[in-house]
């Protein structure tokens, strides 16, 4: 009986599938010259700039492991007193793609580094990131305390092996994204792939990714985040290899060095986002000297989409505080 509904479900959302446009993905700076970039560490990554270049820097980090910006992009407001930075980590959104294997997080704190030397010789930066961003700019701060001025770190999943229990949650994920799966891979095999080996996983990990937020907004349901196209390697690099190599994910660490840095650290939280919310953030606060905790109540783990206005207020008030 279990498979019989099983295999007319299937049958449904196939042919609700074939029905549907056939879904593409857009091309990344290496097949699309006209792509704003940014040439650093020898790598062409999608990035664009916003502000006066003689303002102070604030980098953005993106989400993933294998995102893009687009759904950040609300922050380039702030460049009336910054000039912002955003690009696509290697691997993701709409920058080159690269094999899975030369994917590492030292790697992707060298690429940020390339980036700092390049939009801000000599002068520290603001960071700001969010969920994997955050993770990443609290390993860079560690790394690089001095090239740092002033670190918003919004969620970040987690920040060593004692907090990724907490971050990784589990247990039923709800139907709607069963259903939202099962229509993912069904639709997968239709991506117009246009000859580029990686369309179709990386529209299919994008579909995922988007999913996998449902448990983390306040009314249960999946967010409308808008993003180009995900980076199905970098994916499969590190949540991939963290499900595959328990050693290699009990190693990962982004507060070494933490403790060095003595400028001002905002954490951000939502109210609706039950993993990685004010408790998981207050765990990853002692790590750092000087840093305090926003919560807006009615955001989740997205909450720069979910709440803009508030969380924009938030981190210009921090920006603009005297040291």
């Amino acid at each position: 009986m279990l498979r019989s509904l099983a295999t007319f479900v299937s049958l449904v959302l196939l042919a609700l599938a074939a029905r549907a446009a056939a879904p593409t993905v857009p091309a990344t700076t290496d097949q699309d010259p006209a792509l704003p970039s940014l040439t650093a560490n020898g790598y062409r990554f999608h990035a664009e700039s916003f502000g006066d270049t003689g303002k102070p820097v604030l980098i953005v980090l993106h989400g993933g492991p294998g995102g893009d910006y687009r759904y950040l992009l609300g922050l380039q407001a702030l460049s009336d007193v910054r000039r912002v930075v955003f690009y696509d980590q290697r691997g993701s959104g709409l920058s080159p793609r690269v094999p899975s294997e030369s994917i590492s997080v030292e790697g992707y704190l060298d690429d940020l580094d390339a980036i700092v030397r390049q939009v801000s010789p000599g002068r520290p930066i603001d960071l700001l990131g969010h969920s994997w961003g955050a993770m990443l700019a609290s390993a860079y701060t560690g790394r690089h305390p001095d090239k740092v001025r002033r670190l918003v770190l919004a969620e970040p999943g987690f920040l060593d092996k004692d907090t990724m229990e907490a971050a990784m949650g589990g247990g039923w994920p709800g139907w709607a994204v069963v259903g939202g799966m099962a229509r993912a891979w069904l639709s997968q095999w239709r991506v117009d792939s246009g000859g580029d080996p990686h369309a179709r996983r990386d529209w299919l990990i994008g579909q995922m990714m988007t999913l996998f937020q449902a448990g983390a907004t306040c009314d249960g349901r999946v967010p409308a985040l808008e993003g180009w196209r995900a980076g199905s390697a970098v994916y499969d690099a590190m949540i991939g290899r963290m499900g595959d190599d328990p050693a290699f994910a009990a190693r990962l660490s982004f507060h070494r060095g933490a403790e060095a840095f003595a400028g001002p650290v905002l954490f951000m939280t939502g109210g609706c986002s039950p993993r990685m919310g004010e408790a998981q953030q207050r765990r990853h606060m002692r790590h750092f000297r000087n840093a305090r905790l926003v919560n807006l109540p009615d955001a989740g783990h997205a909450l720069f989409n979910d709440q803009p206005e508030a969380a924009m207020r938030e981190v210009r008030r921090f920006l603009d505080a005297q040291p």
